[in-house]
């Protein structure tokens, strides 16, 4: 009898290290780390704090939390912009990104299902004279974006008359619009929104040019990670922790993909 229950027991003890076994984590880490690619600035990405725990943001508590439920070490890589974090994925010097997707990062990135839905418009400088969108597309105005963004290739599109001028980060464009060298600056309201905390007597227009998708973007190489990637995101939804890291980064002008 003891030997029958011994047998049951060691055979029931395999069947749960099989079953551990065929669930690896996702190969998306180097080393035993998880390098997670972020820009200062956004809340959709990172919002430094003073220190590591004080820092916020939705790209930076996916990426830790990510690395918690896979046991990777947690390493957040920060740029200035984002354009640098897809270079420095594009280099192999990040493993992970948080970023809008677009046909054209498709060329380099294998991407999630998309978790944040973002509206994109414009953030208007103090005294500026502009009330609606119909204001800005005129040859004495002079509009901002963030040099490398998608917004940059979507506004020469949209932009016919006015003066586009090309900022390195959301800290010079906050510099720019306050010193009145840019008449209003272009992004996704989650940034914008950010910016305008820190210019007075700014004001994020109602309307609407266009939307990001967020999701979780690794390189091309590693595409066979992203169906596990989609489950976690899958459990993580049906928990509310996207909520949650949505709240803590005081995010704007957003809705979460269902």
């Amino acid at each position: 009898m003891i030997r029958k229950i011994s047998r049951i027991f060691l055979l029931l003890l395999i069947s749960v290290m099989v079953g551990c076994a065929s669930k690896p984590s996702p190969p998306v880490g180097t080393n035993g780390k998880l390098r997670m690619g972020l820009y200062k600035g956004s809340p959709t990405s990172i919002l430094p704090g003073k220190t590591y725990e004080d820092s916020k943001g939705v790209g930076f508590e996916l990426g830790r939390l990510f690395a918690q439920d896979f046991n990777f070490a947690y390493t957040p890589v920060i740029f200035e912009k984002n354009a640098d974090v897809l270079a420095a994925a594009k280099q192999g010097r990040v493993d992970m990104i948080f970023t809008n997707t677009s046909p054209d990062r498709a060329d380099d990135f294998a991407f999630s299902k998309p978790i944040l839905k973002i509206e994109k418009g414009y953030l208007i400088g103090s005294q500026r004279g502009i009330q609606n969108i119909a204001d800005i597309d005129v040859p004495t105005r002079k509009i901002g974006v963030s040099e490398g963004s998608s917004s940059q290739k979507e506004l020469a599109k949209l932009i016919k008359h006015a003066q586009i001028v090309t900022t390195t980060s959301t800290t010079s464009a906050i510099a720019m619009l306050k010193a009145g060298r840019i008449d209003a600056f272009s992004n996704n309201k989650a940034i914008l929104y950010e910016m305008s905390d820190s210019v007075p007597g700014s004001r994020v227009l109602g309307d609407v040019i266009g939307y990001e998708s967020m999701s979780i973007g690794v390189p091309k190489e590693r595409a066979s990670s992203i169906p596990q990637i989609n489950d976690w995101i899958d459990r993580a939804m049906k928990q509310d922790q996207f909520n949650d890291m949505v709240k803590n980064s005081g995010l704007r002008g957003i809705s979460l993909t269902k």
